[in-house]
């Protein structure tokens, strides 16, 4: 009785059926597979030329491969089916699960179009619309967007699946939906105070930003450098790798602030440790301003040499012009403010108690 079910419950393989076959027998000409079925399976070599060599090298009998069913009856009495239309029916599925975690991933650029991007998707071919590609300026001329696509050939771009479709062999992916999502990461991930490396993507007259990896974060002019920095271009250049300290987020905005400087060792304490209130030493004009002269007096450390330290006559007789070396005393140190008071080493008797509006000034972060 139960044969007879068995022979009665039997369905016979139909075209489109997918099977998990067992490798039976590998020729010359073919593959010989257990479909699990009454009859066996045969992969034609017209469907072996379809797949990748190295892949078809590897199989040995007793191997497990996906197999689709594209003919019933074949001549040679057993079931047509094809390797290549089931290792591409791994990649709808993986595709599918991928549509649904979206999870990201990683696809290399093959070729474009006018409307987008052909990636690589395992064994099949994915579309990144050119609407979701984040790597195209705005605005390009035809002649233009062709040329930048055609560059990405080649480049492996980070992309999420947005829509799959087997019947309509449609898989479209987005570049840009997964650098919204890496921003919105990133911007959980980092807190004050985190070091991270960046690449510089653009330098303006306020500052550098720098690229953390799917966004991009400020460095405002005054955190490149412990020294005074006229221009950003003058310590750092676009696409240059940087070490920086982020200052703060705002998750809302979509803002970081950066820092270099606070990623560099901070000349500060070594130089205060080498000087004291009293010290004659040389300095060199940096800045001039309406209350007085910022000089530096070593590792870039400014203090202010203000203008009721100068008298008429040392106006006269010194040359105090940007770039001048001038001898100055150290007045006062401020260590928890950052901050130094000069006069001019000609200047008598030493004084300690600055004029009121002898402010000192912070060692200069920029």
């Amino acid at each position: 009785m139960d044969l007879l079910e068995g022979q009665y419950d039997y369905k016979s393989p139909r075209r489109g059926d997918v099977f998990q076959a067992v490798i039976m027998e590998i020729d010359e000409n073919d593959i010989l597979v257990d479909l699990g079925t009454k009859r066996d399976g045969i992969v034609p070599s017209s469907d072996l030329r379809r797949v990748d060599r190295d892949y078809v090298a590897r199989l040995q009998v007793g191997d497990s491969i996906p197999v689709v069913v594209i003919r019933p009856d074949s001549d040679e009495g057993g079931v047509l089916v094809s390797l290549s239309n089931g290792l591409q029916q791994e990649d709808w599925i993986r595709a599918q699960t991928l549509l649904e975690s979206g999870e990201e991933i990683q696809c290399a650029v093959v070729g474009s179009n006018s409307g987008g991007i052909l990636v690589e998707f395992g064994r099949l071919r994915g579309f990144v619309p050119n609407s979701h590609l984040t790597s195209l300026p705005s605005r390009l001329r035809a002649g233009n967007m062709a040329d930048t696509k055609e560059e990405l050939t080649g480049e492996v771009l980070t992309l999420v699946v947005l829509d799959v479709d087997p019947r309509r062999r449609r898989l479209v992916l987005s570049k840009r939906a997964a650098d919204r999502r890496r921003r919105s990461e990133l911007l959980t991930e980092l807190q004050p105070g985190a070091r991270r490396t960046g690449v510089v993507r653009n330098i303006v007259d306020f500052g550098a930003f720098v690229d953390l990896g799917g966004i991009d974060g400020l460095i405002h002019i005054s955190e490149l450098d412990w020294q005074h920095v006229n221009h950003p271009r003058d310590v750092l250049e676009v696409g240059q790798e940087v070490e920086v300290e982020v200052l703060n987020v705002d998750p809302e905005r979509e803002r970081i602030g950066l820092s270099r400087k606070r990623a560099l060792p901070d000349p500060w304490d070594e130089t205060i440790g080498e000087v004291h209130e009293g010290d004659v030493i040389q300095g060199t004009i940096t800045n001039e301003v309406d209350f007085g002269l910022f000089v530096d007096v070593g590792r870039g450390i400014e203090g202010l040499l203000h203008n009721s330290e100068i008298s008429p006559e040392a106006r006269e007789a010194i040359d105090l012009s940007r770039g001048a070396t001038i001898d100055v005393r150290i007045l006062e140190i401020d260590a928890e403010r950052r901050r130094i008071s000069l006069q001019l080493a000609q200047s008598a008797p030493l004084r300690l108690d600055t004029d009121d509006e002898a402010e000192p000034t912070e060692f200069l972060y920029g």
